[in-house]
């Protein structure tokens, strides 16, 4: 038999909020001072492959990056007293701290940190590259959606709606236009 697993928050949410971002920028004629880049990665599950190689070859060239924003899952609120919640290994300290200002003065929903114990999702390819990397995440690892990876990682588990997801997208546009200064 076939084991399916339709994704819906992970990773089409995070997916989801880079492309609502893209649009956004679009949308309203934004031109950044520095060039910015939206990825998505293949192979993650199975060893970061895609954001590793990248990172990697970022480094090997020489590129300069100002900071990486993951957004991995973001539409299953899991922790009742925090929408957005950094994760504080294989990321940027002061970055996290900078992030969590932006959501402050912009989004203005409850945020802290929590931890993945080893290197979850593509930030940690980053922040291993020598990068400063952040992923701010729909819930704490001990709340995180349990629906994933199965049959039931749909939207009708979210409400059939992307109500949390868009708390993501204005931190998003948030630090797209402050990185693109």
């Amino acid at each position: 038999s076939r084991n399916e697993a339709p994704g819906a928050d992970d990773n089409a949410s995070g997916i989801a909020t880079i492309t609502e971002t893209i649009r956004l920028a679009m949308e309203s004629g934004y031109k950044p001072s520095r060039t910015i880049k939206f990825m998505g990665y293949a192979a993650e599950e199975v060893g970061l492959l895609g954001s590793k190689e990248i990172a990697n070859s970022f480094k090997r060239e020489g590129k300069k990056v100002v900071g990486v924003m993951q957004l991995d899952m973001t539409n299953h609120k899991g922790t009742e007293d925090m929408d957005i919640v950094f994760m504080n290994d294989f990321t940027n300290a002061a970055q996290n701290e900078f992030m969590g200002k932006l959501i402050d003065t912009y989004v203005k929903v409850p945020w802290g940190y929590s931890k993945c114990g080893y290197g979850c999702s593509d930030h940690a390819s980053w922040h291993n590259a020598g990068y400063p990397a952040s992923m701010p995440f729909e819930s704490t690892m001990g709340d995180i959606n349990g629906k994933i990876h199965t049959k039931h990682d749909t939207l009708a588990n979210s409400d059939h709606n992307a109500d949390h997801a868009e708390k993501f997208a204005k931190l998003a546009v948030a630090f797209m236009v402050e990185m693109g200064k």
